[in-house]
């Protein structure tokens, strides 16, 4: 079955709305930065100012950051799409790696450095749900609702979920997407415990690489079936032609080649494509060491000698963890409409053990018809999404 992406929102340090982040990565620039003292310094992508909500204070009041994130993606989405559906026909699956850690952070230094207690409303800031359950009260939507979370995998799987609840005719469109707000001290602290972070910038698949920088933002997509939204005269923005999912059983943070390939290649055979089909690969491209390496190795055993084009927007978003697959998949969707191949910036110069064209520091005009999104989380958890452009 082939659905279509009605409207797409995104919140990031490029810009409030998909149109400014899609600008954003078509002209190279970057959203990283030094991150405050408070957070442990060093680059990441963070919002300088808490980004202006029209939600309730009274449901606000019981959110996180991370809730609030989600619900300005998937109003934004949802406003575009102007679906017509009863709201018990719509549903939200949102993709958390981290969950509400600011108010984790914040109720932890209330409790053992000042004494004093928790914030009353802590927990329902806190619990994994609770992104889900807030764009679900927000936005009035009554059909299935829930969160999915599989580290930096979890909105490409929330994706994967919406395409099933479609599937199974349980609803008619659905939300899914993802949010992250992960700058908190002690995150931040455990993070650079891990020597994985890079002391200056992201430069994926590049030469001279030295890890990853962290982002935060939400993304979201609303998807229907081709024929509903074709019945309706919406907008089709892009389709989703398929998706490959696969679980490397191996290591809790080393990459798996072959896993990798076969959630690339079950994509593949989902949307009913070639290798030789697809002209765009939007890699999960953290700027790690072994993980950019492994990825190309696995792009080279599923697409041989027919390699499409391969880059990374982490460099300009920084990498937004549980938001990162949808974040991936709206940027994905604004190139494939506008006829452009998305840069990898920051690119110092070629790595033999990353042999691809990265379309380096500037973007390439290009109209692709098939475009795959690639998300890859420790734990060996993968997903690879094919999109098309709409006819």
């Amino acid at each position: 079955m082939v659905y279509a992406v009605t409207g797409v929102g995104a919140l990031s340090p490029l810009g409030r709305g998909a149109p400014a982040l899609w600008d954003a990565v078509r002209a190279g620039r970057s959203a990283i930065g030094p991150l405050p003292e408070a957070l442990g310094g060093g680059p990441g992508v963070a919002f300088a100012d808490p980004p202006a909500s029209g939600i309730s204070k009274r449901l606000t009041a019981a959110m996180d950051p991370i809730s609030v994130y989600a619900c300005l993606a998937a109003e934004e989405a949802l406003g575009q799409a102007g679906l017509s559906a009863p709201p018990e026909r719509i549903g939200a699956v949102i993709g958390v790696g981290i969950g509400g850690i600011r108010t984790t952070d914040e109720s932890y230094h209330r409790l053992y450095a000042e004494d004093r207690k928790p914030d009353p409303l802590a927990i329902p800031k806190i619990m994994p749900s609770a992104a889900a359950s807030a764009v679900s009260m927000a936005l009035g939507l009554k059909g299935p609702s829930f969160v999915v979370s599989s580290a930096c995998a979890s909105s490409a799987h929330a994706i994967v979920e919406a395409m099933h609840w479609l599937r199974l005719g349980a609803a008619d469109a659905m939300v899914a997407g993802g949010a992250e707000a992960p700058f908190a001290y002690g995150l931040m602290m455990a993070w650079k415990a891990m020597h994985i972070l890079a002391p200056d910038t992201c430069r994926p698949f590049s030469v001279d690489r030295r890890g990853l920088v962290m982002g935060e933002g939400a993304a979201c997509l609303v998807i229907e079936r081709l024929a509903d939204a074709r019945a309706r005269g919406a907008p089709i923005l892009a389709v989703l032609l398929g998706a490959g999912v696969s679980a490397d059983a191996d290591h809790l943070v080393k990459p798996n080649r072959a896993s990798i390939g076969r959630a690339m290649r079950n994509a593949l055979a989902d949307a009913g494509v070639g290798p030789g089909d697809v002209g765009y690969v939007n890699a999960h491209g953290t700027g790690t060491s072994l993980n950019d390496a492994t990825e190309a190795a696995a792009v080279h055993d599923v697409f041989g000698d027919r390699l499409p084009v391969v880059s990374s927007t982490k460099a300009a978003t920084g990498h937004t963890m549980g938001a990162a697959g949808a974040m991936e998949a709206v940027i994905t969707v604004g190139a494939l409409q506008g006829g452009w191949i998305p840069p990898t910036v920051h690119f110092l110069g070629p790595d033999p053990e990353c042999a691809l064209d990265v379309c380096p520091n500037a973007a390439r005009e290009a109209v692709v018809a098939v475009a795959m999104s690639n998300s890859f989380a420790f734990g060996g958890l993968n997903v690879s999404l094919v999109l098309g452009r709409s006819a």
